[in-house]
């Protein structure tokens, strides 16, 4: 089984929930937190590119996912900076990510 579908099934899926968090919070008087939303929703699905990448260039596992907590921390604290009060939504777009993730890798796995 190759992580090249779900990966993609992840980005889709992603793509489209950011699409509708920043639409729900245009509509509802919150782009921010729509924005917030779906900037975490599409960081969070190059974390499985990222992953990959890492992997595919022989990093270690530890080292790739120490990187990756750093990447993801720094531009949470970028994001801290820019959306002020509504902060909290990045890195729950990138948990919210994560979550597709497992979705679409189970859905892989169910049909096989």
């Amino acid at each position: 089984m190759t992580s090249g579908g779900v990966l993609k099934t992840t980005a889709i899926g992603c793509a489209l929930a950011a699409a509708v968090a920043l639409a729900a919070g245009v509509l509802t008087g919150h782009p921010t937190i729509g924005a917030g939303l779906g900037a975490g929703l599409l960081l969070g699905s190059a974390n499985g590119y990222l992953l990959q990448g890492l992997l595919g260039r022989g990093t270690p596992f530890v080292a790739s996912t120490l990187f990756r907590i750093v990447l993801f921390s720094s531009l949470v604290l970028a994001a801290a900076f820019v959306l002020r009060a509504a902060a909290w939504t990045v890195p729950l777009g990138i948990g919210l990510a994560q979550l597709v993730l497992v979705g679409a890798g189970m859905r892989q796995g169910l049909k096989r």
